[in-house]
């Protein structure tokens, strides 16, 4: 992938921090392997990568047995953080919210926007 595309894809991501509760985002190939982060500088953002396109993964294989067994997305929560993974088609965004009060329904649609930017990004 060239530079030009992963200032791109950056842009994108950024912009999603700007219309949303998204404090931050990756995008990482379904294998685990980090394209492009824009996580706060105190998150390994390799290893958080790694692991979500994991569990992302897990979740699609326990669903194989599911009448529709298509993964949109995984919504993970914690104390004050939730983890959002969609499938962005070759790669998955995997984006962190800080606040736990969040209207999730707006950010899934901010988060849709840019997945298709993503995707026509990649398409070139």
């Amino acid at each position: 992938m060239s530079k030009v595309n992963i200032e791109e894809l950056n842009k994108e991501l950024k912009k999603l921090e700007e219309r949303s509760e998204v404090i931050g985002s990756v995008i990482v190939k379904r294998n685990g392997l980090l394209v492009t982060s824009r996580l706060p500088r105190d998150i390994k953002d390799r290893e958080f990568g790694a692991l979500t396109a994991t569990i992302f993964g897990a979740i699609e294989t326990a669903s194989s047995s599911l009448e529709s067994n298509y993964v949109n997305n995984i919504t993970v929560e914690f104390n004050n953080y939730q983890i959002i993974a969609l499938d962005a088609g070759d790669c998955l965004l995997v984006s962190l919210v800080n606040n736990l009060n969040v209207n999730l329904g707006l950010i899934l649609i901010e988060i849709d926007q840019t997945i298709k930017k993503i995707r026509e990004i990649f398409l070139r």
